[in-house]
């Protein structure tokens, strides 16, 4: 169904709604240049000699796996980001994700839960990692709202 991910473009958004999650979501999306994409949610290997690219790079309605975290709700604080990095023996790379949804966040906290989890995914397959980066964003959520970060890697032939 899909050709072999050549590309990846990272993107994040944030966005709230006062009507409902899902507004908010749609919202993020759109902010996230992904918003009129179907994106089907794949695990987290980065295949051998991918390249980041900036653009997405897709017409609207295609279809493209993609790694996401979603952060969305009415709590107070919202936090969404991924990392990811590359194999030093050139054979691909991991991309881990992670969400925090509570009234105070820890955003150095956040950064090194990112990077702890992205070393583990090396250590449990015995390589090390280079190349390694992060994206992450947060949103303060008003009363009566709902809100919504997205952070997003998305494949590309």
């Amino acid at each position: 169904m899909f050709e072999k991910a050549t590309r990846f473009t990272v993107k994040t958004g944030k966005a709230t709604s006062s009507l409902s999650v899902i507004n908010a979501v749609d919202k993020a999306m759109l902010e996230a240049s992904m918003g009129d994409l179907n994106l089907i949610e794949v695990s987290s290997i980065l295949p051998k000699g991918i390249k980041k690219v900036e653009d997405v790079s897709a017409d609207m309605g295609d279809f493209r796996p993609a790694v996401l975290s979603k952060a969305a709700g009415s709590c107070h604080k919202l936090a969404a980001g991924l990392a990811w990095g590359f194999r030093e023996d050139d054979l691909g790379g991991y991309v881990v994700e992670h969400i925090v949804e509570k009234e105070e966040i820890d955003i150095d906290g956040f950064k090194q839960e990112l990077r702890d989890r992205l070393n583990e995914m090396a250590e449990a397959r015995g390589t090390e990692l280079k190349d390694v980066n992060m994206v992450h964003d947060e949103l303060n959520v008003g009363e009566e709202e709902f809100g919504c970060v997205i952070a997003g890697l998305v494949y590309l032939p």
